[in-house]
């Protein structure tokens, strides 16, 4: 068992401390960070916080306009009470961003936005939904209407959803788009993570075996005891990685304003988003150790360093059919297909992970997945090590010879 820990603790100290491992966890720390501090950094390149001009007569209707601006307008905007001539030359100037020009005539508030560059629907439906309560309210003190008649009359109809069907959930679109934002993110993040690990350990086997520096390795430690202890170094290098970018996002998050974002759009940690989490952790897992054992059972085989990217074609396309389904069923995530491939292992892990963003997945459909997915693990192992022993100091080509040779003894 000495043996096995010795080796263990070579391969994993020997990836950890690789510049490949530091200049990539150093890079995907630093996407992290600048994701969950993205609007800072676009306020830095684009001069600082939004400087808006209002320009209106009428000191009453200005205070009202910047209250409420105040209210829709991103954290730190300041705002100016200008004249309209000094607002188009500071616009021009860029000395403010936009600037709301209000007039008013009689009963009736129009308001006009002067901008540099052309002005977008969302910026002018934010002025709108900013005047029309001020010209309701003069309307109404107008016509002597009560505040309480006024707030009767401002009342909104009420219109709830009600789902009927069999186990639904109600699940609301800001949700949804949190969920589909998560979804993609780590759709991205495992396909990079599960490849780049599968390749890493198909390479050390095949390069040890090329080289021959495994005829000198196996005097003094088993075939099998060498390929697990690689298989478990490179496992602990992946989780070490994941459990950084983990805790630096913790940390991004609890020091940036995103908590502030996610309270300003009504986002809410829902039962769907915790299950989301949850089989995305495991899904990672079993995604992680089976294509690292898969990479193992093909790097084993190759004879030639040149011929390791036909060797690994297999896993490659398995992994790319997988992470598009997932991909192109971003807002389907309940089709008959990835219902079906839910249930595939090799497949499942980016799937089941797509199911989980729905309240329909079903804790049944969760056990079947990773059980079938462990079943597999544990065949891919055996496969690895069999492979291995028997592969380990010939050199015949041929992946389907290679696995014919190995289970004939």
């Amino acid at each position: 068992m000495s043996k096995f820990w010795a080796t263990f603790s070579l391969t994993y100290m020997n990836k950890i401390k690789s510049r490949a491992f530091i200049i990539m966890t150093v890079i995907i720390a630093l996407l992290i960070i600048g994701g969950a501090n993205a609007n800072k950094i676009i306020d830095m390149f684009s001069g600082g916080p939004d400087k808006i001009g209002i320009v209106s007569d009428n000191q009453q209707v200005y205070q009202l306009v910047k209250s409420q601006s105040e209210k829709i307008e991103d954290k730190g905007t300041k705002f100016q009470h200008v004249s309209e001539r000094q607002a188009i030359k500071d616009v021009k100037n860029e000395k403010l961003d936009k600037a709301y020009i209000i007039k008013t005539k009689g009963k009736q508030i129009d308001g006009e936005i002067v901008s540099k560059d052309s002005v977008s629907d969302e910026t002018k439906q934010k002025l709108e939904s900013i005047l029309t309560p001020i010209q309701t309210q003069a309307i109404a003190k107008s016509v002597n209407l009560s505040p309480k008649d006024l707030q009767a009359l401002q009342q909104q109809s009420k219109v709830t959803a009600k789902a009927v069907g069999k186990d639904a959930k109600q699940l609301s679109e800001q949700d949804k788009v949190a969920n589909i934002i998560i979804l993609y993110a780590g759709i991205m993040l495992m396909f990079f993570i599960i490849l780049n690990y599968a390749n890493q350990v198909a390479m050390e086997v095949a390069t040890e075996k090329t080289s021959r520096v495994i005829e000198m390795v196996i005097t003094s430690i088993s075939p099998i005891q060498h390929i697990l202890a690689k298989i478990t170094a490179i496992i602990a290098v992946a989780f070490t990685q994941i459990l950084i970018f983990v805790v630096i996002g913790a940390i991004s998050i609890y020091l940036s304003d995103l908590r502030d974002i996610v309270k300003k759009f009504n986002i809410k940690f829902t039962d769907v988003t915790t299950q989301l989490l949850i089989v995305g952790v495991i899904c990672l897992i079993i995604g992680v150790i089976s294509y690292t054992i898969l990479g193992t059972i093909l790097g084993s085989l190759a004879t030639r360093i040149e011929d390791m990217n036909q060797a690994l074609m297999p896993m490659t396309a398995v992994s790319f059919i997988a992470f598009y389904i997932a991909i192109f069923s971003l807002n389907t995530p309940e089709t008959t297909l990835t219902k079906i491939t839910s249930f595939i292992p090799l497949i499942s892990p980016f799937v089941l992970f797509l199911r989980a963003s729905t309240p329909e997945l079903q804790l049944w459909e969760i056990i079947v997945s990773v059980l079938l997915s462990v079943i597999v693990m544990v065949l891919l192992l055996f496969i690895a090590v069999r492979s291995y022993r028997d592969s380990v100091l010939t050199f015949e080509k041929g992946l389907i010879k290679g696995l014919k040779r190995a289970f004939k003894k």
